[in-house]
């Protein structure tokens, strides 16, 4: 099955990934948005607010992932969004479709965690993509994953909306579509899709 998710920078958005060979200190990723930030963010946000039902690791590591497995099964999260030596793929793909877009270059400061105060010649450059730019994403997701593995996903990009995104981006995200006119919807994919029908944090 296949559908559409908008996400919308509320904040500046940076995700590196450029040259720093330049006059920026931190450059935009080429691809500005790329597809597997989206599935990493989407994957963290999601263990950080695990909705009832559901099990994560909570583990990064490869070689933790496969103790945790070994020790207590494979979670729902590695389930979804795929892991090491597993013999199927992921439950889903994303690709970005990135707008033509404007970029510009901010200078921040660096403040010291400890102190709050700003370190003595911390100034940097950062280039950013202003706030308010939509992204259409398409998520090819596979029908024998499951019901409970589409419910999960779901629940990622609601879980997104609280997490960020490259050098700490707000975003938000909505469905591009109703998908209960493409799928058989209980009362908790119902409120699932309706949640993700607007944006949460205005138009």
């Amino acid at each position: 099955m296949e559908f559409k998710v908008v996400i919308k920078n509320l904040t500046s958005l940076t995700v590196g990934g450029g040259s720093s060979i330049g006059a920026v200190d931190i450059p935009l990723n080429p691809m500005v948005l790329p597809s597997s930030t989206v599935k990493g963010v989407l994957r963290t946000a999601v263990v950080n607010y695990l909705p009832n039902g559901y099990s994560s690791c909570g583990k990064v590591e490869p070689e933790e992932i496969k103790k945790a497995h070994k020790e207590g099964g494979v979670c729902d999260v590695c389930k979804l969004f795929g892991y090491p030596d597993s013999k199927d793929s992921p439950c889903f793909t994303l690709t970005v479709n990135v707008p033509k877009v404007s970029r510009y270059e901010i200078t921040r400061v660096k403040i010291d965690d400890k102190t709050q105060k700003s370190e003595e010649g911390s100034l940097f450059t950062q280039e950013v993509i202003p706030p308010n730019t939509e992204f259409q994403v398409t998520v090819s997701f596979r029908d024998s994953c499951g019901d409970k593995a589409l419910k999960l996903l779901l629940y990622s990009f609601l879980a997104l909306r609280f997490w960020r995104v490259g050098r700490n981006a707000m975003v938000d995200v909505k469905l591009g579509e109703d998908l209960c006119g493409k799928v058989k919807c209980d009362q908790e994919m119902k409120e699932i899709v309706s949640s993700l029908l607007q944006y949460m944090w205005g138009e």
